[in-house]
């Protein structure tokens, strides 16, 4: 892996698969695997809305649903899940499970969400992996991270850095470059399909990211700390919505990314 040739990563090797493909965008131009990844899961609940909906089960609601939409409307896409049900999944085998199904692109989707309760904050962003740039995505970074706390493993983490970040975007600069496109087309269609508030695309360094050998994008959909939006992201019609958005930024990258 072009890893080995930035020492600074070297303690991050092990959480990615040997079989990663290292040419992928070379030797294999069509968008034939998506990885799909619900955030949080099992023991991990994520964050939690003031009527106690769970960020895990708006997460995995919403994944679902659009891996429906792609198996039905993109043929010769292969889905992958990292998880399809209520169960944790510690972050670096996420990042496992797409390269060792040779994934193209990698989904992830959580819930946003503010320490107070009930909270007016609203809107979509979504992320790509580099180090956070604006106080918000550093706080948003630093909640996702704490997923550690979960795992026997944490010292697997320790070594990572916002210099980590910015090799890591640097060794896969054609990932982060199509990273950015897909960002910004699901950002757009969500928002257009949701009706909510566009928060942008913004930047984080977000560990489950970073094992992820593929363009990468982070979707954070809604404030699970607002009545009003922890109300869409239960509802099957949001659900539904929040699918279709991504669905179609995803169909829209498509044609860049072949064309490419």
């Amino acid at each position: 892996m072009i890893f080995i040739l930035l020492p600074a990563l070297l303690g991050w090797l092990f959480l990615t698969s040997s079989s990663a493909p290292t040419e992928s965008l070379k030797s294999h131009p069509h968008l034939d695997v998506i990885v799909l990844d619900a955030g949080h899961g099992g023991k991990d609940a994520g964050a939690i809305g003031t009527n106690g909906y769970m960020e895990k089960q708006g997460a995995l609601g919403i994944i679902l649903k659009l891996g429906k939409l792609i198996e039905k409307e993109m043929p010769g896409v292969k889905v992958v899940y990292t998880r399809k049900d209520d169960r944790f999944i510690e972050l670096y085998r996420r990042g496992e499970i797409a390269n060792e199904h040779h994934g193209k692109l990698f989904i992830c989707v959580h819930c946003n969400s503010t320490p107070q309760k009930p909270s007016k904050a609203t809107g979509l962003t979504t992320y790509i992996l580099r180090p956070g740039k604006t106080d918000a995505a550093i706080r948003v970074a630093a909640r996702e991270n704490a997923v550690i706390q979960y795992e026997k493993n944490k010292s697997r983490y320790n070594n990572l850095s916002d210099e980590d970040f910015i090799l890591t975007s640097m060794s896969r600069s054609q990932d982060v470059k199509f990273s950015e496109k897909c960002a910004a087309f699901v950002q757009n269609s969500v928002c257009s399909k949701v009706k909510i508030k566009s928060n942008g695309v913004s930047q984080a360094g977000f560990f489950v990211l970073v094992g992820a050998a593929m363009p990468s994008v982070y979707v954070e959909t809604a404030f699970i700390s607002n009545p009003k939006e922890e109300a869409l992201l239960k509802s099957e019609a949001g659900q539904n919505n929040y699918a279709r958005g991504i669905l179609e930024g995803i169909k829209k990258y498509k044609a860049i990314y072949e064309r490419s």
